[in-house]
């Protein structure tokens, strides 16, 4: 079974005729809606992975058509064999910071209704300051030190 990324590269491949780039790959629309069929169709054929899970989300050829146009835009991004062989850097890293908070998403609802400029400014803070708390959060669940390679001096700090 392909790999969804193989899978794009190939069907790339297939539409330019070659079998490697040098410089990043910019499709036309016609390219783009080929590729987009055939890994498709590898989907729906059972020749390109696609989990139990997104078969069960994506339970229609249409909808499995929208995953993997969103798919094709993605690899052709980060795939270093269709980008010119660049490391890919988000565009506004943490901008979707604290996306599942539901505190911040009412702050960001209440400042879509004001207007008052002192009012938006506070939201702002608020917002700021639970963006904070909510990156220290997520740093600190991922953090795990080992208390026993710390120098004694240091061992208190851990909480």
């Amino acid at each position: 079974m392909t790999k969804q990324n193989d899978a794009v590269f190939q069907a790339v491949c297939s539409v330019r005729y070659c079998d490697s780039f040098d410089d990043v790959v910019i499709l036309t629309k016609e390219e783009k809606a080929f590729v987009i069929t055939m890994v498709t169709n590898g989907i729906i054929s059972g020749g390109v992975d696609f989990s139990a899970e997104a078969k069960a989300k994506y339970d229609t050829e249409a909808k499995i058509k929208g995953y993997v146009g969103g798919m094709v835009s993605n690899h052709l991004r980060k795939d270093k064999r269709l980008n010119g062989n660049v490391k890919y850097e988000a565009a506004n890293p943490g901008s979707r910071a604290g996306q599942g908070d539901e505190q911040l998403k009412a702050l960001k609802a209440l400042r879509s209704t004001l207007t008052d400029a002192s009012d938006l400014a506070s939201i702002d803070e608020a917002i700021t300051t639970r963006l904070a708390e909510v990156s220290v959060k997520k740093a600190a669940a991922a953090a795990t030190i080992n208390i026993d390679a710390l120098p004694e001096e240091f061992r208190h700090l851990v909480k």
